[in-house]
C-alpha cells in the first residue's frame, strides 16, 4: 500500500495544478497569450488523466502503453 502513496501524491499535485490554471483563466491581451495558457491547461489535464490511469492500474507493466478499458 505504501507504493501507491507517491502515485497518489503526484495525482493530487497534478490535479491541483489543473484547478489553479482553470481558476486563473482571465481576459488576455493577445490571442497568443490565450493560446499558450490553453496549451498549459491541456498539458495539466493530460497529466491528471495519466496519473489517474497509473493509480487505477490500467497501465501495462512494460511501459507507457495503456490497456483498453473495454
Amino acid at each position: 500500500m505504501t507504493t501507491m502513496l507517491p502515485a497518489i501524491h503526484r495525482f493530487i499535485e497534478a490535479h491541483d495544478r489543473f484547478l489553479a490554471l482553470d481558476q486563473g483563466r482571465a481576459h488576455f491581451g493577445t490571442a497568443r497569450e490565450r493560446e499558450l495558457y490553453h496549451i498549459e491547461m491541456m498539458k495539466a489535464y493530460l497529466e491528471v488523466q495519466y496519473r489517474a490511469k497509473v493509480i487505477a492500474g490500467i497501465q501495462y507493466a512494460d511501459g507507457m502503453d495503456f490497456a483498453d478499458c473495454h
